[in-house]
């Protein structure tokens, strides 16, 4: 349904509300406040991840020696190896959200940037979709991304995924040149997180299929130059960044550690015993296809069976099944759609979302920005006390100050964060592509309690105390261990010193 369609078709549902109707957030308005709201709901379980710290630390190093780096400051195994830090504008934009507002303020940025997502997914549906199943498909969309909203640069960068793919899929479904003007969302995109790889990836896409399905009129050699050109554009765009080709290469490194690919939870399959949304999403595809045969070009089921795969493969592509399958889909589905919703058309459910789905006014605009404003408020006013969570293993490192404990200490990687972030030289920490394949396959052995491997890295590396989770395997090793004893323990954390 088209912009100018829909305010006339509200004020046909609701011919007596088109004075309220005025005042009220249109429908990317409303799905964004409900993105929001869901988000602040559990304000700490945005911060339940040791990158968020190693993320803020980075900003923080970049801020105080205004530069960024250029050789690894936080390890002790790996010092003075060659750093790219690829997210570098998520982790000033995290750093500085830190500094403002403290905990509370680095969860609100990353649920607004959520719900900006979500909005926006949204409007773009609304281009060739019904309001009813426009709302139900961004919804569907928010439940894939929703176990991975963490306060982290992937999450900054959701808004521009969202509106660099629905400006391609939008440009050729309208069978129009390439978005041009998306160009700078490419450069700032690149800038957050390693993602952009998977929008140059759609731009080549979109441009093998205008060549293979090019539009009415135009030949397939016109159609090749314009999105060649456009694609070339893309890769320039996104090359516009202080590491020049190695931001492009860094995601590549990272696809290539099969220690990553099997050791963090992450980058492991999906489970879907544990994540209910995909499954039903799966479900949903497969009653569509017998529902709508025939109705997708060949090209976007090509796709649609490509974020699938991702999404099973690694359960962190769940986010682009949820927030790209829909832009693909919809002008492909949107006649059966419409078909579907026809005998429903007077009932008070479709006719309600339709009188949504006018644009928003200025004062509509303004009060669903105060409105956000006050969900946002009191977390990001409240002060968040982190000790006791996942990733922040306070009581434990304050023992082993007491205790007089320095020198090199064997960590968790789930617990390198947040001794990046109070100062101490880890072990290992979140940027695995620093350490590379070889040594993170050492450190999962020896996490795991492989007893060759663990004493290995503890005289290799001269430690001289460990700081494990609880449930890893290693903590029993060292229990076992000669030489070593257990120094403090609590439900979260394990501090072993040689003997």
């Amino acid at each position: 349904m088209s912009d100018d369609a829909r305010p006339q078709f509200a004020a046909a549902a609701f011919p007596s509300a088109a004075g309220w109707l005025r005042l009220r957030p249109s429908l990317p308005w409303l799905i964004a406040l409900l993105a929001l709201a869901r988000a602040l709901a559990a304000p700490a379980a945005l911060l339940h991840d040791p990158d968020t710290y190693l993320h803020i630390a980075a900003g923080r190093w970049m801020l105080a020696h205004a530069a960024l780096p250029g050789a690894d400051p936080f390890s002790f195994t790996v010092p003075g190896a060659r750093w790219l830090a690829g997210e570098w504008g998520g982790e000033l934009v995290l750093a500085l959200a830190w500094r403002l507002a403290g905990w509370g303020g680095t969860v609100v940025l990353a649920a607004a940037c959520f719900a900006l997502a979500l909005g926006l997914l949204t409007r773009f549906l609304l281009r060739r979709l019904a309001p009813l199943p426009a709302a139900l498909a961004a919804l569907a969309g928010a439940a894939l991304v929703q176990p991975h909203l963490l306060a982290r640069p992937h999450v900054l960068a959701l808004p521009l995924l969202v509106l660099w793919c629905g400006a391609l899929l939008g440009a050729r479904d309208d069978a129009a040149a390439p978005p041009w003007r998306a160009l700078p969302a490419m450069t700032l995109w690149a800038s957050l997180h390693g993602s952009f790889m998977f929008g140059l990836a759609l731009a080549g896409f979109v441009a093998a299929e205008a060549v293979l399905r090019p539009a009415p009129g135009v030949a397939r050699a016109a159609e090749a130059r314009r999105w060649a050109g456009f694609l070339v554009a893309a890769v320039a765009a996104a090359l516009l960044n202080p590491y020049g080709v190695g931001a492009l290469v860094q995601p590549l490194r990272l696809m290539a550690m099969p220690a990553l690919q099997t050791g963090f939870g992450e980058w492991l399959p999906a489970d879907l015993a544990a994540f209910p949304a995909l499954e039903a999403w799966l479900l949903g595809a497969v009653a569509l296809g017998y529902m709508a045969p025939g109705r997708l070009p060949w090209t976007r089921l090509v796709l649609l069976l490509g974020l699938i795969h991702m999404a099973l493969a690694h359960v962190r592509h769940a986010d682009l099944l949820g927030l790209v399958a829909p832009l693909a889909l919809a002008a492909g589905l949107a006649p059966a759609v419409a078909a579907w919703l026809a005998p429903a058309a007077s009932s008070a459910l479709v006719r309600g979302a339709a009188a949504l789905a006018a644009p928003a006014g200025r004062k509509a605009q303004t009060a669903a920005l105060l409105a956000a404003a006050l969900l946002a408020a009191p977390v990001a006013l409240r002060p968040v006390d982190r000790a006791g969570d996942p990733v922040t293993p306070q009581a434990a490192l304050d023992a082993a100050h007491r205790l007089g404990l320095t020198g090199p200490v064997f960590n968790s990687e789930a617990f390198g964060g947040y001794l990046v972030f109070a100062g101490v030289p880890v072990f290992i920490d979140g940027r695995i592509e620093l350490y590379g394949n070889d040594f993170l396959a050492a450190y999962l052995a020896a996490e795991r309690g492989d007893p060759g491997a663990l004493a290995a890295l503890l005289g290799d590396y001269r430690i001289g105390w460990t700081l494990l989770q609880a449930q890893a395997p290693a903590v029993a090793a060292l229990d076992r261990l000669p030489g070593w004893r257990r120094a403090y323990a609590d439900a979260q954390a394990v501090v072993h010193v040689r003997d």
